[in-house]
C-alpha cells in the first residue's frame, strides 16, 4: 500500500522536529503551531514566530497552498457536494465513521462524513509523535518545508498513499508515524487540535492513556474543531494488525466492537478483504455498519446480500490496476453494465475523474436516524477522564 519515496523525502527532517514529549515545553498551543506551520497555515497562537518571516516558510505558503487549492477544487470541494445528497442522509450527525486500512488519511475522511462526531482509523503504520516547531531554524527549515510538499503532495495529486508497507519504511526513520501527517491535513482543513493523548491499546480490548508520552503508544485519540468554535470531532488512530492472525490477539477487535454502529469508509484498501484471512475485520464492517461507502478495493461486492443491503454505483468500473488484476469482479462489472450514477471526482487507485468507481450500501432497514453518542475508551483504571479542551 505505501512505497519507500514517503521515508525517504518527508522523515528525513521533518520528523527530526517530532519530539514533543521530551520539550518540557511543548503543549496543545506550540503542537497547533507546528502544525499549522508545516502545513503553510498562519499559526494560531504565536503569530509573531521569526520563521514565518523566512523566504522559505512564504514559499511554503504560495506553494503548498496552490498544490492543496488545486485537489480542493479536484476533489474535496466536489467529494463534499457528493456527500451533502449521498451520504449524510444515512449518517445522522454527530455519528461514527470506521476507516479501515486508512493510514494517515483523515483528509478524505472529513470531506466524505463532515457531519460525523467521531473517526475510528485504523492501519500497519504507526503513531508517532506530535509536531514541535522548537526543532526548526533558519539552517533546515527550507529542506523540512520541501519535503513536507515532496511526500504528502502524493496524497494531494492521487488521493491515497502509494507505498506498498508504510510501517517499514517509517520504521528506519528517528521520529516516525502519522499522528504528525494527521496534524497537518487537519490544520489545512480549519481544525485546532483541542485535546491530544497518546493509548495504549491493550489485548483485552482497554485503552491506557499515556498523556502526551507517545513512548509505547499504539493509539492516539485527537479532538479537533475550529479554534472559535464548539464543533467537536474526535479522531482515533490505532496501529493494528487488522489480519485475522491480529483483530483479535491485539485487542482492537474486542475494542471497536464496543462502539456504535455507523458509516465505514473503505478507499485504496488493497484488495485485502477480498481474502479470507481478513474474513474477520470484513465481518465486522458487514454487521456493525449502517452503511458503507467504497472503492472496489473494499469488500467484495458479492458479499452484500441484496436482501440486507440496498446498493448504489457511481463511477466507471473497469476493473483492478494492474497490481490487483487477481481481483477483478465479474458480477461488479455486469452491475455497471446494468445501473450506475455519474461521479464528479476523482478517488482510489484510479484516481482520476472519469475512471473512478465508488459504491454505497445502506441497510435496508436503517434504523431511525438518530445522533449516537460518541464512543470512549474502554473503562480502565489506567485512563483518567479526559482533560477540559484547550481554548
Amino acid at each position: 500500500m505505501k512505497s519507500p519515496l514517503f521515508h525517504a523525502l518527508f522523515l528525513s527532517a521533518v520528523f527530526s522536529l517530532l519530539n514533543a514529549q521530551e520539550n518540557p515545553g511543548t503543549s496543545l498551543a506550540t503542537i497547533n503551531d507546528a502544525a499549522a506551520f508545516l502545513a503553510g497555515e498562519e499559526l494560531p497562537n504565536q503569530t509573531d514566530h521569526p520563521l514565518t518571516q523566512t523566504a522559505a516558510w512564504k514559499s511554503h505558503v504560495s506553494q503548498f497552498g496552490k498544490d492543496f487549492a488545486n485537489h480542493q477544487e479536484r476533489v474535496l470541494f466536489p467529494m463534499s457536494e457528493w456527500s451533502a445528497t449521498e451520504v449524510v442522509p444515512a449518517q445522522p450527525p454527530g455519528a461514527v465513521v470506521r476507516y479501515m486500512f486508512s493510514g494517515p488519511d483523515i483528509l478524505h475522511a472529513i470531506h466524505m462524513f463532515p457531519t460525523a462526531g467521531t473517526f475510528i482509523l485504523c492501519g500497519l503504520e504507526p503513531v508517532g509523535q506530535a509536531p514541535d516547531i522548537t526543532a526548526l531554524n533558519e539552517g533546515n527549515v527550507a529542506t523540512a518545508l520541501g519535503e513536507v510538499r515532496n511526500s504528502l503532495g502524493e496524497i494531494i495529486q492521487l488521493s491515497f498513499f502509494r507505498t506498498k508497507d508504510m510501517k517499514d519504511d517509517l520504521q528506519f526513520a528517528t521520529f516516525q508515524g502519522t499522528t504528525p501527517i494527521m496534524m497537518i491535513f487537519l490544520a489545512k482543513s480549519g481544525q485546532y487540535v483541542k485535546e491530544l493523548e497518546f493509548l495504549k491499546l491493550q489485548k483485552d480490548g482497554t485503552l491506557a492513556s499515556q498523556g502526551f508520552d507517545h513512548k509505547g503508544a499504539n493509539a492516539v485519540r485527537m479532538v479537533v474543531s475550529p479554534r472559535r468554535l464548539n464543533q467537536p470531532k474526535t479522531i482515533y488512530y490505532f496501529s493494528s494488525d487488522l489480519s485475522n492472525g491480529g483483530f483479535d490477539t491485539t485487542g482492537f477487535g474486542t475494542w471497536i466492537a464496543q462502539q456504535p454502529k455507523g458509516s465505514a469508509y473503505l478507499k485504496a484498501a488493497s484488495f485485502l478483504m477480498h481474502n479470507d484471512w481478513f474474513s474477520k475485520v470484513r465481518d465486522h464492517l458487514l454487521t456493525h455498519s449502517q452503511q458503507i461507502i467504497q472503492d472496489d478495493s473494499g469488500i467484495p461486492y458479492r458479499r452484500f446480500d441484496p436482501a440486507v443491503w440496498n446498493a448504489t454505483l457511481y463511477g466507471v468500473y473497469t476493473g483492478p490496476i494492474e497490481l490487483f488484476k487477481d481481483s477483478f469482479q465479474d458480477d461488479l462489472f455486469q452491475a455497471y453494465q446494468t445501473d450506475k450514477k455519474p461521479l464528479g471526482f476523482g478517488t482510489g487507485y484510479k484516481w482520476r475523474k472519469g475512471e473512478s468507481n465508488l459504491m454505497r450500501f445502506v441497510l435496508k432497514d436503517l434504523p431511525a436516524a438518530e445522533a449516537p453518542a460518541a464512543p470512549a475508551p474502554a473503562e480502565t483504571p489506567a485512563v483518567p477522564a479526559p482533560a477540559p479542551a484547550a481554548q
